[in-house]
């Protein structure tokens, strides 16, 4: 879990602007040219396949990461959560709730000074002054936060998440699921500008999913999550930034939510169709141009007799740089194939109709199931 060093929320003049992002890995460039703005209203899924960048580009996003070109500038408070949460020695479910929520508390300490310090009085009027600037300070900050509802907001989404709500549990004996939804929980009710989410459904059940679901179409503040959940795109997600392959390796963003990504994804593909054909064609024809030049240069550039050496010279010197030529053209005509469509099918099964393929029997699994799971699995008839 990452929070940014910034104090107070910037509210409706917070931004995320990245522009030309680009990351290597060695010699592997892992995003390519990325211009993306993040606003307090934004809904911002990030989507692709596995080691396209997608968790790069959350925490170049967050400042985490470098870029190696271009820049990330950020305005305003934001919360990462990783896929994993560490658990230090002896830390609690209270801790991480306390780092989470610790600019609110220590806000709420500060007006509770200033107060005290107003109430007190001084025997001039310039202490008097400035007490009160104090204390003006002090509740403003305290009212920038949402102070006052902080440990509430964590402790309904600790219990709509179905995490351990007993402050006093250690981490380290939580289950990785568990520490996930504390983590979330936490997160969710810090209440920042921006909420950067990795896959914020593992571990979560249906209901879990739901409050999740609401959460992020009605937080205040902006919200990019990487998830492969389709449901969770379908149902809070705005804009799409696909980083799979594309004919410029440039990442595509999509509007109009999961229904619009569909429909651009679909014509995307028939316009590097298209261009793949021409593409086919245009390097048929200059094969064809090349092989013509080949067989000219071999037997078709002898001139009649009684030319001079020089002219036959020049004839065949004009010959060879003609193939030259046309092997270049070749050489630098790139037919880029598009990727195959990613399939998913059943396979044929062999089994008579009425036979268990399947069989489970008292499964049970700490966080995730409620209790013994027993089923059966056969093909129909």
């Amino acid at each position: 879990m990452h929070t940014p060093e910034h104090a107070i929320p910037a509210r409706q003049r917070a931004q995320i602007t990245a522009a030309g992002v680009t990351v290597l890995r060695g010699a592997t460039r892992v995003l390519a040219d990325v211009d993306l703005v993040v606003s307090p209203t934004s809904r911002i899924g990030i989507v692709g396949e596995n080691g396209r960048g997608k968790t790069t580009l959350l925490h170049t996003l967050a400042g985490t990461i470098r870029p190696d070109e271009g820049s990330v500038r950020r305005i305003g408070t934001l919360g990462l959560a990783e896929q994993e949460m560490s658990a230090a020695p002896g830390a609690t479910v209270g801790t991480a709730v306390s780092q989470a929520i610790a600019r609110p508390l220590a806000a709420l300490t500060a007006l509770d000074t200033a107060a005290a310090a107003l109430a007190a009085g001084g025997a001039a009027a310039g202490e008097h002054a400035a007490a009160e600037t104090v204390y003006a300070e002090a509740l403003e900050a305290a009212q920038a936060l949402d102070a006052w509802d902080a440990e509430r907001r964590v402790t309904v989404a600790l219990e709509a998440l179905g995490a351990e709500t007993d402050t006093g549990a250690p981490l380290d004996r939580l289950s990785v699921g568990q520490r996930y939804r504390v983590r979330l929980a936490c997160l969710l009710g810090a209440d920042h500008d921006f909420l950067l989410l990795d896959e914020p459904t593992n571990h979560l059940d249906r209901s879990g999913l739901e409050f999740l679901t609401a959460q992020v179409r009605q937080r205040p503040g902006g919200v990019v999550l990487v998830s492969h959940d389709r449901a969770l795109l379908a149902d809070a997600v705005e804009t799409i930034v696909d980083l799979d392959p594309t004919p410029d390796d440039r990442p595509r963003v999509y509007g109009s939510g999961y229904a619009g990504y569909r429909e651009g994804r679909i014509a995307e593909r028939a316009r590097w169709e298209q261009a793949y054909e021409r593409q086919r064609a245009e390097a048929a024809r200059l094969q064809e141009s090349l092989s013509s030049a080949q067989n000219r240069l071999v037997s078709g550039w002898r001139p009649e007799k009684g030319t001079g050496k020089h002219a036959r010279a020049t004839r065949a010197g004009g010959l060879v740089q003609s193939v030259h030529r046309r092997q270049e053209a070749l050489e630098a005509h790139a037919v880029t194939l598009p990727p195959p469509p990613q399939a998913f099918g059943f396979p044929d099964l062999t089994a008579p109709a009425g036979i268990e393929l399947l069989t489970v029997d008292g499964v049970g699994v700490a966080g995730r199931l409620a209790g013994p799971v027993s089923l059966a699995l056969s093909r129909a008839s």
